[in-house]
This record gives C-alpha cells, sequence and structure tokens, in this order.
C-alpha cells in the first residue's frame, strides 16, 4: 500500500506527534491535516510554513518532506 508524504510522517514519528497533537500545534485544523498528509488535497504555503515551524524542518529541506515524488500521492 502506498502511503504518501513517508518523510514526513517519519518527522512526526521522530518529535512524537501524532496527527491531532500536530493538528493543535500547528493551528491547522484535524480533517484538513488528515487529507494533506493522505495526498488527497494538496497542501499550501501557510500549511507548509507551520508544519514546518512545529516539526523544526530548515528551509532547504522543505522539498524533502513536501515535494519529492515520494512526497506526493501517486497517479492512477
Amino acid at each position: 500500500m502506498y502511503r504518501p508524504f513517508k518523510n514526513l510522517r517519519m518527522r512526526m514519528v521522530q518529535l512524537d506527534y501524532n496527527q491531532e497533537e500536530l493538528s493543535k500545534a500547528s493551528g491547522i485544523p484535524k480533517a484538513t491535516l488528515s487529507q494533506r498528509i493522505n495526498g488527497n488535497r494538496p497542501f499550501d504555503a501557510y500549511q507548509i510554513s507551520a508544519l514546518c515551524k512545529v516539526l523544526e524542518i530548515k528551509p532547504e529541506e522543505i522539498g524533502k518532506y513536501f515535494f519529492e515524488p515520494t512526497a506526493q500521492k501517486k497517479a492512477g
């Protein structure tokens, strides 16, 4: 089974966040965060910025977590 945003999920585990906790810490509604992490809807710039702050992701690492081919849902 394919799971999008593998690196982002691993970062959540490293910092001991589940989706509910990350939702509260980032200010992104839980349902919205779930849709994004599951690859059903794209992240917007605000959401990426908020998650980077909470998950301590450096600007030069954003691509690794949000834009690599493995971070996005496969078509088809």
